[in-house]
Order: structure tokens, then sequence, then C-alpha cells
């Protein structure tokens, strides 16, 4: 599908004041589910459509919009509606962050998202820490 404009579609807020309702640890879980990563790695770069990132990932289409919801409510995932050449619509799934960062504090785990998107709609920034587990 050769891509030939974009529209920034408006990010879908979140209730808890756009900051997304994953706690960390539900935010690691995610990351380490079955075909996250390669869906984060097949956007990373380049917006594509479900259908793109479900090939690039081996991946069933119906597993990868369950993975690319949870990626957008937490923030890590943005939406645009592109046109094809022929006039067509379709929604494309770009990574919402450059980097993001596991961090052991004090406190517990945090998890930092960065990058020039992360604030245009729901963000992993700045999550509290999660009080270390004893063992």
């Amino acid at each position: 599908m050769v891509l030939t404009e974009s529209v920034r579609s408006e990010p879908a807020q979140t209730p808890a004041d756009a900051t997304g309702d994953l706690s960390t640890d539900e935010l690691l879980e995610l990351l380490d589910a079955a075909y996250t990563r390669p869906i984060l790695e097949a956007i990373r770069t380049e917006a594509k459509p479900a259908r793109a990132i479900a090939e690039a990932c081996g991946a069933s289409r119906p597993t990868v919009y369950r993975r690319l919801n949870r990626l957008q409510e937490a923030g890590l995932v943005d939406t645009d509606l592109a046109c094809d050449a022929e006039g067509h619509h379709r929604t494309v799934f770009e990574a919402a962050f450059d980097s993001l960062t596991i961090g052991f504090t004090d406190d517990g785990l945090s998890v930092k998202a960065t990058g020039s998107d992360v604030g245009s709609g729901a963000t992993a920034d700045d999550r509290e820490p999660v009080p270390a587990r004893s063992r």
C-alpha cells in the first residue's frame, strides 16, 4: 500500500487525565505478552495499517488489534488516518515514543516513555513507582 497523505486524528483521552490506565506492573506484563514487542518493532519507524503489522509479526489480525488496543490504552501507540493512492482511508498505527526506560527507585519500579510524540495523547510517561516485592 502506498500512503500518499496522512491526517492526524485526535488522540483518545483516557479518564485518568491522559496518563493511561495501566499500572507499571500491567505495562510490564503487556510488554512481555506474545507479539507486543514485534508489533512495536514493526511500527517503530513508520506508521502501518494492522494488516501490514500482522504480516510483519506473523500474528493474526485479531491478536494484533487486541495488542494495539492495549498499547493505545497505555499511551504507547497513536493512530492516524491515511489515504492510499486509490483514495481509500485506512487507520495506521505508530509508536508514540522513541524509548522506554525501566528504572529501579527507592519506591520500586518505574517506567518512563520518552520521545517527540509522547504527550500528544495518552502517555506512559512518569508512571508512579511500584513498591518492590519482598521474596
